[in-house]
């Protein structure tokens, strides 16, 4: 037996390199100052929170094939964090969970450490802490996601055909990263409420809507589903209206600007009140009418009485 050189028993040559603990901000110390702490995982600071800007997932979001991200987490192949994104304004996390990341994430979300907010969502403080899996999330846009979904499976069910078409395996990425905007410029809202736009009233389900309905020449999209509605003794018109608008909002999206909109999305803008410094605000306000147009839908002609 040969001694080995105990000078060379570092470890494996595939061994990680060394771990990084990156600090972050987590409270306030005597003096008002704010107080960091580094992420490595101790019994102490199991449940201590740090909180970060909402854009500290774009980086995610802008790359769907490659990571997920959704009230609880942001997954991908090689990183899964857990995280509270059913907050408006900030995600939080618990420090600990940031030990997970390899360095260079760690960098990315110090980049946008915020100040101490105010504790966590109830969604996330249900299912992570007390342990009571809360289905639906909180925020608009993950809810809408959650409630796309079920809609669909649950108008298949009773009808035998999906009310929204399935998206072409290329174009999943849209559903994927579809979000409420997290900065307020006119490209970030022209894309998500174009994705938006894309997911819903493009993928109407035409010829199974239009099965024996009577329609003029040039008919489409939204007056087939109001008269489908008609047909099953239905009328939504604050809904449809809705849909038109946002609709007719398309022109401007698709250019991402609305400065030389035609008539039509101008007439949407103030629908809307779609302003220059109001695209998150409006966004959301979109998000929330595109649920109840599930909700409704699903009230009148899903619901047994």
């Amino acid at each position: 037996m040969i001694r080995y050189d105990l000078e060379n028993a570092t470890g494996y040559h595939f061994d990680a390199e060394e771990e990084i603990f990156e600090s972050f901000i987590t409270g306030y110390d005597s003096d008002g100052n704010e107080q960091r702490m580094d992420c490595r995982k101790t019994n102490e600071k199991l449940f201590t929170l740090t909180y970060f800007k909402k854009e500290v997932l774009d980086k995610y979001y802008n790359d769907p094939l490659k990571y997920k991200v959704d009230g609880f987490s942001v997954r991908s192949s090689f990183i899964s964090l857990k995280i509270d994104n059913n907050n408006e304004t900030f995600v939080a996390v618990f420090l600990v969970e940031l030990a997970t990341l390899p360095h260079r994430e760690q960098l990315h979300w110090k980049q946008y450490n915020i100040a101490p907010q105010k504790g966590m969502s109830y969604t996330y403080y249900q299912t992570m802490i007390k342990g009571n899996w809360v289905e639906q999330p909180e925020r608009p846009d993950l809810l809408f996601k959650y409630m796309y979904v079920k809609f669909n499976k649950d108008w298949q069910k009773k009808f035998g055909w999906k009310f929204y078409k399935d998206l072409a395996s290329e174009d999943e990425h849209i559903f994927t990263a579809l979000h409420i905007p997290t900065t307020n410029n006119v490209k970030a809202f022209s894309e998500q409420i174009l994705s938006l736009i894309k997911i819903t009233i493009d993928r109407l389900n035409e010829s199974e809507i239009q099965n024996g309905l009577v329609l003029e020449k040039g008919e489409r999209g939204i007056t087939k589903l109001e008269k489908f509605l008609k047909a099953k003794e239905v009328e939504i018109p604050d809904m449809i209206i809705f849909l038109r608008n946002l609709y007719d909002l398309r022109s401007g999206l698709l250019a991402h600007t609305f400065s030389n909109s035609n008539k039509a999305c101008k007439k949407a803008m103030v629908f809307f009140d779609l302003k220059s410094d109001n695209y998150i605000k409006v966004a959301t306000a979109i998000f929330i009418k595109s649920i109840y147009t599930i909700s409704t839908l699903e009230q009148v002609l899903l619901t047994d009485e």
